[in-house]
C-alpha cells in the first residue's frame, strides 16, 4: 500500500502551524529568563561571567522539544490537527523518535526547508538526511504502546548536544571584560556613590535621576567598579542617535569624576512608560581589545504581557 503524500498548500500550512505551536511551547521555557532580567533591571547586581544568564540550561529544554515535537508516534501537534504523519522511507512503518530528531535539526535553516517541501511535500532535506517522509494519517500504523525509552533518549540527545554547543560557544568568546568581573562588595564608597549621583542630577537632571554606586575594588585589580542606573524621564532609547548622544554625555561626566582607565563598570539606562519598560545597558572595561566599542546589552519588556494579562 502506497501513502498519499500531502499536498504543496496544507504541506506549508502544516510547516507554520508547527513553528508556531513549537515556538509558543518553548518560548514557555524563557518567561524565567524573562522575569530574571526583569527583577534586575533596576538593581546593581554583579556583572554575570555567563553570557547566556543563569537560566540558561532550562530554556534549552523548549529548543529540545522543538527538534523532538515528532518523537510520539511521528506526529506533532500540527500534524495531528492536520491528519499527517512521519514514516521510515524504507519500511513504511512510523519514523522512530532518533530519525525524527535529525530530521528537525534541519528545522534551523527553516526558510530553506519551506522552499524545498513546497517542490517537494512529502520530502523536504530532513527528511533525505534521516530517512523519512511526511505521509497522510494513517491509523493502521498507529503504534499501541509508547515507547519512553527512545523518546526519553532523543530528548536526552538533543538537550546534550544543544547543551554542548552552547557551553562551546561561550568558551569561545575571546575576552569577556566586564563580564568577568567581581566588585568587593565590602569597598563600597557610600560617599563618591553619593556625590557621583549628585553630579549626574545636577548636570543631567532635566532628562534623568541617577543611581550610583561605587565600589573601591573590584577582585584581582586594582580598579574601582562604578555602577549607574538612570531613570529616563523621557525616551532616550528608541532613536539609536539620541542614546548615542546621551551615553557620550554621561562618559564625559563620569571622566570628570574617574581618570580613564582607573575603573570599570556599567551604565543602565531604564525608561518606563505606562506598563512598557525598556532598558540598554553599556559596558565600560579599558581592558577589552575592542576598546571604544560599546558593548550594549538591550532589554525590552512589557509588564502586561509578562503577568499574562
Amino acid at each position: 500500500m502506497t501513502e498519499k503524500e500531502p499536498d504543496k498548500s496544507t504541506r506549508l500550512g502544516s510547516m507554520i502551524l508547527d513553528h508556531f505551536i513549537m515556538t509558543a511551547i518553548a518560548g514557555i521555557f524563557f518567561i524565567p529568563k524573562i522575569i530574571e532580567s526583569f527583577s534586575t533591571i533596576m538593581t546593581h547586581e554583579q556583572p554575570k561571567s555567563d553570557v547566556f544568564g543563569s537560566m540558561s540550561y532550562f530554556f534549552l529544554i523548549g529548543f529540545a522539544l522543538y527538534f523532538c515535537k515528532d518523537s510520539i508516534n511521528g506526529r506533532s501537534i500540527a500534524k495531528r490537527i492536520l491528519k499527517f504523519q512521519l514514516v521510515d522511507n524504507t519500511t513504511g512503518q512510523v519514523a522512530s523518535p532518533l530519525k525524527c530528531l535529525v530530521r528537525n535539526v534541519f528545522c534551523i535553516i527553516w526558510p530553506i526547508e519551506v522552499i524545498v517541501a513546497y517542490n517537494n511535500p512529502g520530502r523536504r532535506i530532513g527528511d533525505i538526511v534521516a530517512g523519512t517522509r511526511l505521509v497522510m494519517y494513517n491509523p493502521a500504523l498507529e503504534q499501541p504502546t509508547l515507547n519512553k525509552g527512545k523518546v526519553a533518549v532523543s530528548l536526552l540527545l538533543a538537550y546534550g548536544c544543544l547543551s554542548i554547543l552552547m557551553f562551546t560557544f561561550s568558551s569561545m568568546q575571546p575576552d569577556l571584560g566586564i563580564w568577568d568581573t567581581k566588585f568587593l562588595e565590602s569597598s563600597y564608597n557610600a560617599r563618591l556613590s553619593k556625590s557621583t549621583g549628585e553630579l549626574f542630577n545636577d548636570s543631567l537632571g532635566q532628562i534623568l535621576t541617577a543611581d550610583i554606586q561605587v565600589y573601591d575594588q573590584i577582585e584581582r585589580e586594582n580598579l574601582k567598579y562604578v555602577s549607574a542606573i538612570f531613570i529616563l524621564k523621557r525616551d532616550e532609547l528608541t532613536v539609536n542617535r539620541n542614546f548615542e548622544k546621551l551615553n557620550t554625555e554621561v562618559k564625559r561626566i563620569l571622566l570628570t569624576r574617574f581618570p580613564e582607565k582607573t575603573f570599570v563598570g556599567d551604565l543602565k539606562y531604564v525608561y518606563k512608560r505606562g506598563t512598557n519598560l525598556t532598558s540598554t545597558t553599556t559596558y565600560i572595561d579599558w581592558r577589552i581589545k575592542y576598546k571604544g566599542k560599546d558593548v550594549r546589552k538591550h532589554t525590552s519588556i512589557n509588564k502586561m504581557r509578562l503577568l499574562g494579562l
